[in-house]
């Protein structure tokens, strides 16, 4: 709960309990970008949670059987004649790597649907090794 702060004290409270909250929702909690993963006979199937979050703010990328998904988004304009009690809508950028053995490059589709982004990555039907020799 906040309160209209009164004094220095009041504030000095707010101040920490923001700080607590801001490392505590985004590095600890892993709240951020949370992930299901299904793999079946011929696919990886991923489906992240990205509420909130429209598709220009998404980037895919794929390298060495790392799919990196990152989300950026762009912080709310603020209205200059606007006095801000509180501001909690700040934006943020995200970024989190997962890596897939038999990933195939070549296939892969992505869907943002309702807060819900699914990837459907193909596999390799054979298994890429590659034997070093030793001089």
């Amino acid at each position: 709960m906040y309160f209209i702060k009164k004094n220095n004290e009041e504030k000095k409270n707010n101040l920490v309990d923001d700080f607590q909250n801001f490392f505590m929702d985004s590095f600890f909690s892993n709240k951020a970008l949370k992930t299901d993963i299904v793999e079946t006979e011929k696919s990886y199937i991923l489906k992240v949670d990205l509420p909130g979050v429209e598709k220009k703010d998404v980037n895919l990328d794929f390298n060495n059987q790392y799919l990196t998904l990152s989300v950026n988004q762009e912080e709310d304009k603020e209205d200059k004649d606007q006095h801000y009690i509180r501001k909690e809508r700040s934006r943020f950028s995200y970024s989190r790597s997962y890596y897939l053995d038999k990933a195939d490059e070549t296939n892969i589709k992505a869907k943002l649907d309702n807060g819900i982004l699914t990837i459907t990555i193909g596999k390799n039907e054979e298994d890429i090794k590659k034997t070093i020799t030793i001089d």
